[in-house]
């Protein structure tokens, strides 16, 4: 009898403990990073945020507020190259007065189309100490940025629009098509 129950102390108590820490450790993983797989594509800019606070509110509002940010961030960058891939086919990528106006346009039309921003998805987890940690995802389609950003700089400024047109489209596909 003192065979078996050595047997099995020596056998299934590792095995349990070793499960149990697996188990631990795909939860723990979870938590962290719950839409590692949540990107841009062709139709969206995309962003994940992440928030933490005693109240779960404020640790939503946190985790929106930095999505939204990063998806200011990937906007700009792709306005920016417009603007920079525009002066250069019309040959005015000297003029930094007309950069500094084309991008300054870029930054309010990005600001105007963060209006659209959709949440898709909220997480939430609650540590030992009471401290929420909030994930968001968040979306804003493409076309609302690059229509907004379009509109101001024919609005604001003397443009060939037909150029411009074409260099929003040829950005918009060099970009969809990296990986």
């Amino acid at each position: 009898m003192k065979k078996k129950s050595s047997f099995i102390a020596a056998f299934v108590l590792p095995l349990t403990l070793c499960l149990s820490m697996q188990g631990c450790g795909t939860r723990t993983k979870f938590i962290k990073d719950p839409f590692a797989g949540y990107v841009s594509d062709a139709l969206c800019f995309r962003a994940v945020g992440q928030g933490e606070d005693a109240d779960m509110q404020r640790a939503k509002s946190k985790a929106l507020h930095q999505a939204k940010v990063e998806i200011a961030r990937s906007a700009n960058s792709v306005c920016q190259m417009v603007v920079v891939n525009y002066l250069d086919q019309v040959g005015r990528n000297s003029d930094i007065t007309l950069r500094e106006q084309f991008i300054s346009v870029s930054t309010e039309s990005v600001n105007r189309a963060l209006v659209h921003v959709e949440t898709e998805e909220v997480v939430y987890s609650k540590d030992k100490s009471g401290l929420y940690t909030c994930y968001a995802k968040v979306k804003v389609e493409k076309n609302n940025v690059l229509d907004a950003f379009e509109g101001n700089m024919k609005e604001k400024t003397d443009l060939n629009a037909a150029t411009f047109k074409q260099i929003v489209d040829q950005v918009v596909t060099r970009i969809n098509n990296e990986p």
